[in-house]
């Protein structure tokens, strides 16, 4: 299914079955129709057509940033293959937590979740907060142990 440039609704409710839906989203987000894209960037409006609706299809480098210069984005969430190796994301490190320290943490979200802040004392409310703030930073120290970082 093809999405066709000149619809007054901008782009329909369904999107492209193949092709770029990051881009069709993107301009449906910043409430533009192909024409209106393509004049921006002085392009045929064809041009944006197949860009978002031919799979694998891209613009040149030049059109590509002033794309998502144009839509308040980057080239690489439009265009994630265009991502350099060295900057594309990194799968996070899995830091083992001891059952014990999850039991715990979890215990200690609960009771915290739990608390209802209308009728309960500050002398309580601070003893929740207090083992819910112990929890957090055996995790966290766990995760900096670890090398991991945020």
């Amino acid at each position: 299914m093809t999405i066709a440039p000149e619809s007054p609704m901008n782009l329909p409710a369904s999107m492209p079955a193949e092709g770029n839906l990051r881009l069709a989203a993107a301009i449906v987000e910043a409430d533009l129709t192909y024409a209106e894209l393509a004049e921006q960037l002085q392009v045929d409006p064809k041009t944006v057509e197949r860009w978002v609706n031919e799979p694998g299809r891209r613009p040149y480098a030049r059109h590509a940033h002033a794309v998502a210069r144009v839509l308040g984005t980057t080239v690489w969430d439009l265009w994630p293959a265009l991502r350099p190796k060295e900057l594309a994301p990194q799968a996070p490190a899995v830091v083992p937590v001891p059952p014990v320290l999850l039991a715990a943490a979890r215990d200690a979200l609960n009771r915290v979740e739990n608390l209802d802040l209308g009728t309960a004392s500050p002398t309580a409310m601070a003893m929740h907060l207090g083992s819910l703030s112990a929890a957090l930073r055996t995790v966290l120290d766990l995760v900096d142990v670890s090398g991991v970082t945020g």
